[in-house]
């Protein structure tokens, strides 16, 4: 089926029963479906008019630029050290003069310089706007302005951290309508999944919260990503349209885009109706000038759209929603969301936990629900994965007595300690299993392995998954019994009175 007749299907499925095909326009019912779907074309056709009009604005030159970077043919920007010194300076000079008192920058200013003008921070928005100094200046003031409507003017002078999040912040965060996809497209860009039917039933504020988090904890980790650019796929096809909040938010989702330094190389709408695309009507037209130029609608089935997907470079499979089946694969965004979580908490152990969130977040149902087949991924067998010559490195986890304070110990008990209240709200075996297997993925996302000792041969083996999970598992009980064991003994003092 054409992409043509799938949007025009999509439009007769909006009809009332008994309205479809032949439609007596007698009918008021009828009258008032055909005048929607009128009005809803039209609207369409007034979008396509003002993207098109965008692009009359740029010069040839970047209209060819963003033709290369939406189809993956734009190579990295190369960064000559004098020019580059000689941006961030001219930022300064227009900082200077944009800043007005009383401004979000101007209590960031005052509060901490040193932050405000930190030389990684300009970089990022003198990268996300193509060099051009004035630009970045402006978007650094707007930045401040959001940061500060968001988080308050209290967290205006330090980077935004998991322990900022409330717990409705964190379960948007969980669920999974934005997340950083583990595959990178053709030109090895970092790719972000929108999913507008996973958004939580949470403020826009709080959705808006933890995209922030999660765009500027991936571009704060890679300075290739922020030379590369980031391209961006809002997957609202079948189930995963927006039909709960239908598009709102979609003013400050642009803010967002417009005020946080990414450099856009694409934004991809994936969609099965029309109607999506008008309800991003206030995201797309916030848009400057050279992303509209690099935004596109690819219309059709799950399999249509992911084909239509790879002729911009982004490799089949990429997306973690088979066209056979649509249930999300959240697997690698909540290894990410814990290992930032654990990141966080040890590059940053002084930030006191959101007075609105002392207990963390439960997982979310959508993790819960992910299935057991899934959960066994990466078992590889009882015992040991025998390879020669494994050295013990400091972030290791030893398996057996005499290592708890080995570094790779300590590391895996913190990481233990961030959820274990997660895993005491698990209701079913499974959740229990899953949370496990999270901590197990995030410990080696880090890097670090699990080895134990072979008395026989003396050499140390790496363990496979199923074993490192049931260490994880025990583990995670014991510290339960250890905290709970301690709660005991302040009652028995407060009752008693301390000796």
């Amino acid at each position: 089926m054409s992409s043509g007749h799938q949007g025009y299907n999509s439009f007769l499925n909006i009809l009332p029963c008994g309205t479809r095909g032949n439609i007596n326009y007698g009918d008021e019912m009828a009258v008032r479906s055909s005048t929607y779907i009128t009005d809803l074309l039209r609207e369409k056709e007034d979008l396509d008019k003002h993207l098109a009009s965008s692009m009359k604005v740029l010069s040839v030159e970047d209209r060819k630029l963003a033709l290369e970077e939406i189809h993956g043919a734009a190579p990295a920007d190369q960064e000559e050290p004098i020019v580059v010194n000689q941006r961030l300076g001219e930022i300064e000079s227009h900082l200077t003069k944009l800043k007005t008192k009383g401004s979000a920058y101007d209590l960031a200013c005052n509060e901490s310089l040193d932050y405000v003008s930190n030389r990684n921070l300009s970089l990022m928005f003198l990268r996300s706007n193509r060099y051009d100094s004035k630009l970045a200046a402006e978007q650094i003031i707007k930045f401040f302005e959001l940061k500060k409507f968001l988080f308050g003017a209290e967290k205006l002078t330090r980077d935004i951290v998991f322990q900022d999040l409330s717990a409705e912040d964190k379960k948007s965060l969980e669920e999974g309508s934005c997340q950083v996809l583990s595959n990178k497209d053709s030109i090895n860009r970092t790719i972000l999944l929108f999913v507008p039917g996973l958004r939580s039933p949470v403020s826009v504020e709080s959705e808006a919260r933890a995209r922030f988090y999660l765009l500027m904890k991936t571009l704060k980790k890679s300075d290739d990503t922020q030379r590369r650019g980031i391209v961006a796929i809002i997957y609202a096809v079948a189930e995963y349209q927006d039909r709960e909040k239908k598009g709102v938010g979609a003013s400050l989702f642009a803010r967002l885009a417009t005020c946080l330094p990414v450099p856009w190389a694409g934004i991809h709408l994936c969609c099965d109706d029309f109607k999506e695309y008008v309800i991003l009507r206030a995201f797309v037209t916030l848009l400057p000038a050279f992303v509209k130029a690099k935004f596109r609608v690819n219309l059709g089935t799950h399999m249509e759209v992911q084909y239509a997907l790879r002729g911009f470079g982004i490799p089949a499979g990429s997306i973690p929603i088979s066209p056979t089946n649509s249930a999300p694969l959240l697997q690698n965004h909540s290894t990410w969301c814990l290992q930032s979580a654990f990141e966080d908490n040890r590059d940053h152990p002084t930030v006191q936990k959101n007075q609105l969130n002392t207990r963390p977040s439960t997982p979310s149902k959508r993790l819960a629900e992910v299935s057991s087949a899934e959960s066994m991924a990466g078992t590889t067998g009882e015992g040991l994965s025998h390879e020669s010559q494994v050295n013990p490195q400091a972030g290791d986890a030893l398996l057996g007595h005499g290592f708890r304070l080995n570094p790779g110990n300590l590391k895996l008990h913190d990481m233990i300690r961030e959820i274990v209240d997660h895993y005491d709200a698990a209701e079913r075996k499974g959740d229990k299993m899953i949370i496990s297997r999270k901590v197990v993925e995030a410990f080696k996302a880090s890097g670090s392995r699990f080895l134990s000792f072979d008395g026989n041969t003396r050499s140390w083996s790496i363990v496979n998954d199923k074993v490192a999970r049931n260490k994880v598992a025990k583990a995670i009980r014991n510290r339960r019994r250890s905290v709970e064991a301690g709660n005991n003994n302040k009652a028995t003092l407060s009752r008693h009175g301390t000796p």
